[in-house]
């Protein structure tokens, strides 16, 4: 009895051994990666290339929107709806519906607000928004 139990701690052992050995085998043998960029995207993001000088109106509107623009926000959200309705892009939706929970107390929201429940609350990315739950 004692002789089994031994010879399933050895076998165990030997197994994690040879599991183990094959994980730092496939370790080894992966390609490189750029550790530094997974661990911080901020360092990242200031390592790329700088983008050229025609950045586009939707990157300017994220950034002043980004920086708290009321009013970049609001056209923001209006114009990411508005590229959603021509392209059905759902990530187009998406985004739209981060920038206007960010601000969602602007007094100018109200019409966009009035329009997502109207138009969108049949989208799977809107679907259980809670502008969609509360228009019900």
């Amino acid at each position: 009895m004692k002789a089994m139990w031994i010879i399933q701690v050895i076998g165990g052992f030997a197994a994690g051994a040879i599991v183990s050995g094959a994980l730092v085998a496939f370790a080894m043998n992966r390609p490189p990666q750029n550790d530094a960029a997974t661990l911080n995207p901020a360092r990242a993001a200031a390592a790329a290339p700088p983008r050229p000088m025609g950045q586009s109106r939707l990157d300017l509107l994220r950034n002043e929107a980004a920086s708290g623009d009321d009013l970049s926000n609001r056209e923001l959200a209006t114009a990411l709806i508005d590229r959603y309705d021509l392209s059905g892009d759902p990530d187009e939706l998406n985004e739209a519906m981060v920038w206007v929970d960010r601000r969602w107390d602007l007094s100018g929201n109200a019409e966009l607000s009035q329009r997502i429940v109207a138009n969108y609350c049949g989208q799977r990315v809107v679907r259980w928004h809670w502008l969609c739950l509360l228009g019900e």
